[in-house]
């Protein structure tokens, strides 16, 4: 099914523009969503303000994604740190260090490359934007849309951010990952 806001500007800027202009413009409390073109990619933004999945404990979050090719073999995925990782950890679960010693406290890092995945997130761009929002999220998966499958790259974030400020830093660091990743 086709997106149905689609936002197209000659620049970026003009782009967080049209979603400013839409989120301060918004009547309800009900979810946001819009597709918009950054270089080389077609970039989803969703304001999940308030979930109804039937789940218990389901809360508003935040996301972006992004499609990427399908030989991209690279995996990762970094969670906000909890209890059960700690865990996890004592019994082999992985646990990248990239050396950032906040970085490394605050959330479990996985990757079936662990040199790669240290490089991205070294990135000092991508670092300090993540450790200033509240990461549920971020990882590289698989996503089957009936018979097909499409690789994606996916950062969710707690809580419906509708301060364009803050949803452009958050991208900053999205956008940071995407151009790491070719």
């Amino acid at each position: 099914m086709p997106h149905q806001n689609i936002i197209t500007g000659n620049s970026e800027d003009e782009v967080w523009k049209t979603i400013a202009d839409q989120l301060n413009n918004k009547k309800d409390d009900l979810d946001y969503t819009a597709q918009f073109n950054t270089t080389d990619h077609c970039v989803d933004l969703d304001i999940d303000i308030h979930p109804d999945r039937g789940e218990e404990g389901e809360k508003p979050v935040t996301s972006f994604s992004v499609q990427l090719p399908d030989e991209t073999s690279f995996r990762f995925k970094i969670q906000k740190q909890g209890i059960k990782h700690e865990i996890g950890k004592l019994f082999g679960m992985q646990d990248v260090i990239i050396g950032n010693r906040e970085f490394d406290k605050k959330f479990l890092i996985q990757s079936n490359d662990v040199d790669k995945v240290k490089k991205v997130l070294s990135d000092e761009k991508v670092s300090s934007e993540l450790l200033k929002h509240p990461v549920v999220d971020f990882k590289i998966r698989e996503r089957k849309i009936g018979a097909n499958k499409e690789i994606v790259l996916g950062l969710e974030l707690e809580g419906g951010i509708t301060e364009t400020d803050r949803l452009k830093d958050a991208f900053q660091a999205f956008k940071a990952v995407l151009n790491h990743l070719g």
